[in-house]
This record gives structure tokens, sequence and C-alpha cells, in this order.
């Protein structure tokens, strides 16, 4: 099966000002990314979607074989969706229903080509069509409450399931951001990525490290310089 990354690379962000392109651990956030796309065995074809004149310089300048999209503006502000991006896509590059895409953000900097293939590895032997990345969650959503019209506390779930205990609930999962994958002809069966029914690839709360906030920039550089350091240990006792 033909597997094409698409990273989307805007030049905007809310939470850091030109996020994409900040420095993380003397490299620009997005470079991970690239790398980790570059680097996998199982992708055929690395795409950035940006409508930024800087980002699209760096990428094209970064490796010869990444190729780039331009992002019209009205796909690339504060509104815009991951769909919008996938669709624009899609639709420039008339890509075959039968390809694969898989959608990696720059804001996940932990994510590697051996997550990358691994995740890759999953899809293939359960013969899916779509895989998620996720992370396993702390605290139970079935513990959780909203607040009604009377100010009162109202569960979420049944009130018999919030009152069990934590280790007798089934574990939970989220989305953590890092690998989307799915069939071009599934995603536009769903007019979106499908989620339900995928398979999942479950990382470890290190590696699921999503970039938003300046506050994360210290977490991520302390945990690449605890990798490195890990990897170099390695190395040595080789």
């Amino acid at each position: 099966m033909k597997i094409i990354a698409l990273i989307p690379a805007r030049g905007g962000s809310k939470g850091i000002a030109r996020k994409n392109l900040y420095i993380l651990s003397s490299k620009p956030l997005i470079a991970y990314t690239l790398l980790a796309a570059l680097n996998s065995s199982c992708i055929d074809e690395v795409w950035v979607s940006s409508e930024d004149d800087e980002i699209i310089s760096y990428c094209a300048a970064f490796d010869k074989r990444i190729d780039i999209l331009r992002r019209p503006n009205i796909y690339a502000t504060d509104n815009a969706t991951a769909m919008d991006v996938v669709s624009h896509y899609i639709d420039a590059n008339m890509v075959n229903q039968e390809y694969y895409i898989i959608y990696l953000q720059p804001t996940s900097p932990l994510r590697t080509a051996l997550h990358i293939d691994e995740a890759v590895e999953v899809l293939h032997k359960t013969k899916s069509y779509s895989l998620v990345s996720v992370e396993k969650m702390k605290k139970s959503p079935y513990q959780t409450f909203t607040i009604d019209e009377k100010g009162l506390l109202k569960s979420v779930f049944d009130q018999r399931i919030s009152n069990m205990r934590r280790q007798d609930l089934p574990p939970t999962y989220m989305p953590n951001g890092a690998i989307y994958i799915f069939k071009v002809s599934e995603y536009l069966l769903n007019n979106g990525f499908p989620s339900n029914g995928s398979v999942p690839y479950v990382m470890n709360e290190t590696d699921s490290i999503d970039i938003d906030y300046i506050e994360d920039i210290k977490i991520a550089e302390d945990a690449i310089k605890q990798n490195t350091v890990s990897t170099e240990l390695a190395l040595r006792r080789i």
C-alpha cells in the first residue's frame, strides 16, 4: 500500500508565536516531524501543506525529497480544521483513493520514525483502514460531571459507574495527535478522519508530548535531553 505523509504547517499559532519554527533543543519544531517522516521505511512521499513563505522555504531546503503544497489562506486561519487541510491536499493532487495518508502534526516532536513504522505495521497486520495513536488516560472520564441549569453536579455516565472504584473501571485512551493513518477512500466515505473502529497505536506519556503552550517546550526539551542521554548510554554498552 502506498503511504503519503502529510505534514500541516501553517505560519500562525495561538499558544506560541510562529510555533512550527520555534527552536526546540537547537532545531525548529517542524524539523523533528520532517526527520521522522523522511527516516520512516514505510512512507513513500512526504508533503508539507503551508501558506507561509518562511516555512515553505525552510522545508524545501531541508531535503529535496519533501514536496510542498501551498495552502490557500482560507485554510490557514485559526478556524481552519485538519479536515480542511486534508481535503485540500486530496483535491489538489487528485489522490488515488487506494492510497493511505499518514497525518503528522509538527506539535509531536517525540514521535519518531520508529513509531511511524510500528504504527504502519499494526495497520498492516490488522488489515485495517485507519489507525489513531493514543495514550492511556490517567483519570477516568467515567467519573466526570457536568453542571446542570440549576448549578448542580450531574454524572456524565450512569451514577453507578461514577461510584465504582477506579481500578474496576475499564481503561480509557485519548488521541495524542501524533499519528493518524487512513485510507483515502475511508476519509471520503466518512467525510473526515475515521475514528470509531480505527485500530489504536498506544504510545507512552513522554512520546505523546504535544506542544501547545510555551510550558510544553521545557517539558519536551527535558524529554529530548533524557532520550539523548539514554541513547548514548545504550551505544556505550554495545
